[in-house]
């Protein structure tokens, strides 16, 4: 998710920032660990400094994604959902009452928060819709072609790179269903040259929009 044309980062390095950028505690993640989950009582700010992290909620077997934040990107811990690294990852972290103190009336950082609720908000309605009226297999292709419109990169030979960081069965809990179907439904993308296995958690789409055909949508 990138919320502002200026990285919120840069915009807090402003002198008029100083005292609360002083107050940001660095702090260091590895792969796979959890900044947050629900339940905790810490009630922290973070901005992601380096690395990407997974937003998601999780209900018995299932996680539904609700979002991967990036360099720049803002959250809170107290939000009910689990915040995990898919790469190492380092935030800078203050309380709530230090940053509302020194930041409610900043329109810059109103406007990234604004942008990361709403848009946790639309993934949300996603996920209802999907599990609601959609099969497995487009429920498949509308996650991937979500990671590829809002994260993917142009490759060299054309198409779309992904990089998704996840285990087959973290990808069968997303969407709602069994390891090895989704290892098939995977495997059945591939054979029709709509999906290509680059290195281990990257993956080539080659067209979009044809992938995006046999889940039976047009994405937004």
């Amino acid at each position: 998710m990138k919320f502002l044309e200026e990285n919120l980062l840069d915009h807090l390095a402003r002198p008029e920032f100083a005292e609360l950028y002083a107050s940001l505690s660095a702090r260091k993640y590895a792969k796979n660990s959890f900044i947050c989950q629900p339940g905790q009582g810490d009630n922290m700010v973070f901005i992601v400094s380096s690395g990407r992290i997974r937003i998601y909620l999780g209900f018995e077997e299932k996680e539904f994604n609700l979002g991967i934040l990036t360099k720049g990107d803002i959250y809170s811990t107290h939000t009910g959902t689990f915040a995990q690294a898919l790469t190492s990852a380092e935030v800078l972290m203050t309380d709530v009452a230090t940053f509302r103190q020194k930041m409610v009336g900043d329109a810059e950082v109103t406007k990234a928060m604004v942008r990361v609720l709403g848009n946790i908000l639309k993934t949300s309605f996603s996920i209802i819709d999907g599990l609601a009226f959609k099969d497995v297999n487009a429920r498949l292709v509308a996650f991937l072609s979500n990671v590829a419109r809002k994260h993917g990169v142009p490759h060299a030979d054309g198409g779309i790179e992904i990089q998704l960081d996840l285990s087959v069965e973290q990808i069968a809990r997303l969407v709602g269903s069994a390891r090895q179907t989704v290892s098939t439904l995977l495997n059945d993308l591939s054979k029709a040259g709509l999906l290509i296995k680059l290195e281990r958690g990257e993956y080539l789409i080659p067209d979009l929009k044809a992938l995006e055909s046999i889940g039976g949508f047009e994405a937004s």
